[in-house]
């Protein structure tokens, strides 16, 4: 992205500051991939990849040789960051990189642009095997990735993943913010139904998402099902 255009995404203090939606975000976080912005009252926040201007920049070759030296942290936040590389002739083999040597918080940075920017057959064997390898962890991102591939076999993978997650014990726990768990579910019903689920499929399993105990959960349920369902107001 060029200068002209980052100064009126970002506002002309950039990189001191952004402005968004006419609050100023001074600079509060700089890592080797990302520049972090909080607003005073720290109530709003706004992150911007260095690969956007230039200040950051990486190669395949360059990636394989220091992966292993890096903390999980500097890989995330390279993951995190990377999607600005997308215009890289090397950029599917840094997504290769990630997925044969990374974890499932790495895994799961990527897998959108895993779903988007590799071969389909490819793409999904990778977020299958992540997707094995998290077991019962949060996997939103996965279950998005795998949707994007418009696999074959798509479907039936976010199918069994839903009773996985319905099975989950802490599906029903309450959180002062959001259930993961059942964010997931969520997330697999809105998925399944885009790849071509009739929505009467998991009517009921939506219905008791919009009642849960946790009202970032309610939220999240009306905001993405809506669509597809009438949820009367929830008793909770």
């Amino acid at each position: 992205m060029d200068a002209e255009a980052l100064k009126e995404m970002c506002g002309s203090e950039y990189p001191a500051a952004v402005l968004q939606n006419g609050v100023r975000m001074p600079l509060s976080l700089e890592t080797r991939f990302t520049r972090s912005y909080s607003s005073v009252d720290d109530k709003t926040g706004f992150w911007v990849s260095r690969f956007m201007d230039g200040s950051a920049s990486m190669t395949a070759d360059e990636l394989r040789r220091h992966w292993s030296h890096w903390t999980s942290e500097e890989r995330v936040d390279f993951c995190q960051s990377c999607v600005w590389l997308h215009k890289q002739a090397d950029y599917s083999e840094m997504l290769r990189c990630v997925m044969h040597h990374g974890a499932p918080d790495q895994w799961s940075a990527v897998a959108v642009n895993v779903a988007s920017d590799l071969p389909r057959e490819e793409a999904f064997d990778f977020l299958l095997d992540a997707l094995g390898a998290i077991g019962s962890g949060i996997c939103s991102n996965i279950i998005q990735g795998i949707a994007i591939t418009k696999h074959p076999e798509a479907e039936a993978t976010l199918r069994d993943r839903l009773r996985i997650i319905w099975a989950n014990p802490k599906l029903w726990d309450d959180d002062d913010f959001l259930n993961w768990v059942a964010s997931d579910a969520t997330c697999c019903i809105q998925y399944l139904i885009e790849l071509g689920a009739p929505p009467a499929d998991f009517e009921e399993q939506a219905r008791r998402l919009s009642e849960h105990h946790c009202e970032g959960n309610r939220d999240s349920c009306r905001r993405w099902l809506s669509q597809y369902y009438s949820f009367h107001p929830s008793q909770n």
